[in-house]
């Protein structure tokens, strides 16, 4: 679905829908293409300070003091979109289910506190996405037709959590410092040589780490396959800006499925990971052996934030599939079938040229 602008002005030459233009920073009028003389603000003030966490949890699911937010729902794959007062529906881009006739449903969700405009427009997303197509051989037609379909991309707001948190560790475990020993021995014929082998020493430690976790980033989707997560890879933060409509004009924005709880969860398994490397930095020795940790967390705040991504569906035999472009710096992930045609006229290729050369060699 594409977001229509009408929160926003209209077009000042024709009275027609604005969007945003990635290339130009501005709003775009659909119809005659003229831009607007205004550019969305851009200041970082509403977007500095996080929200505390435990003050969300302890308001309670389904409690969000923002006001209720309309969403669709796709019949077909279940993704579900942010629905604005002035939409357009066409065709959900995970799986090309036509989405004109879904029933929009009223949710109380937490309202986006930050985004990341676009800075690649369509044809600057086509061109990257052209480029990894050219390096995935035996890719069939269908993907490469992809590229030239005028209505193939669309652009998506992606629904994140970031968290910040501190952490303070408690723990036992064991230090291992490895020694050589050698060791004189005769062999069977009664010659002495000298063996050499490894031994650990394990001393019994315990200590205390602190660390501080800042942006960790959390898709919110469960509708983006875990193989192209790192599509989001890179984005910098430190351009959020004020979600303001006119920069989502013209976008889809995803609502989030992953909740707040859930997401500090997934947050929770990475930090845990860290936490246990810096148990075994401050061990320290040859090897480390961790038998307990403790661990406390403080100053947890968290936000809600929109990123840019170009999304390309297509259907290759019955089944969808996408290919994702990161709105910001062009890196593409996805999903790509074989032509098993091609792979197939390859083969017989290199049989006849093997063929070729040897008749030529016995003659």
């Amino acid at each position: 679905m594409t977001t229509k602008a009408s929160a926003a002005a209209p077009c000042k030459s024709c009275g027609g829908v604005l969007n945003f233009d990635p290339s130009a920073g501005r709003l775009r009028c659909h119809g005659c293409q003229s831009l607007q003389d205004e550019q969305p603000a851009v200041g970082h003030a509403a977007v500095q300070t996080e929200a505390d966490f435990e003050a969300a949890l302890r308001r309670g699911a389904g409690q969000e003091p923002d006001l209720p937010t309309l969403v669709l729902d796709c019949p077909g794959c279940g993704a579900s979109l942010r629905f604005e007062p002035h939409v357009v529906a066409h065709c959900c881009a995970y799986c090309q289910t036509p989405l004109t006739d879904v029933e929009v449903q009223r949710r109380r969700l937490i309202q986006p506190q930050a985004l990341l405009p676009f800075a690649l427009d369509d044809s600057a997303a086509r061109t990257a996405f052209r480029q990894w197509v050219s390096s995935r051989w035996f890719a069939p037609n269908a993907l490469q037709e992809l590229v030239k379909a005028p209505q193939a991309g669309r652009g998506h707001y992606l629904a994140c959590w970031t968290f910040d948190a501190h952490s303070r560790t408690d723990y036992q475990g064991q230090r291992g410092d490895n020694r050589t020993e050698e060791k004189t021995v005769r062999d069977a014929q009664g010659r002495e040589h000298t063996e050499r082998r490894t031994v650990t020493d394990w001393t019994f430690v315990s200590g205390q780490v602190r660390l501080q976790f800042d942006d960790e980033l959390i898709l919110a989707s469960s509708r983006l396959p875990a193989t192209q997560h790192a599509v989001l890879d890179g984005m910098d933060l430190s351009d959020l800006r004020p979600p303001q409509p006119e920069l989502w004009a013209g976008f889809t924005v995803q609502a989030y499925d992953i909740n707040l709880t859930e997401g500090f969860a997934r947050a929770r398994e990475r930090f845990e990971q860290r936490i246990h490397e810096a148990v075994c930095t401050d061990i320290g020795g040859d090897q480390q052996r961790v038998s307990q940790i403790d661990t406390e967390y403080s100053a947890l705040r968290y936000r809600h934030v929109l990123l840019p991504v170009w999304i390309y569906s297509y259907r290759w035999r019955g089944r969808a599939m996408q290919v994702v472009v990161n709105g910001r710096n062009g890196r593409v992930l996805g999903e790509r079938p074989w032509s098993v045609w091609k792979i197939g006229f390859a083969v017989v290729a290199v049989l006849a040229l093997g063929a070729t050369l040897w008749l030529g060699s016995q003659t």
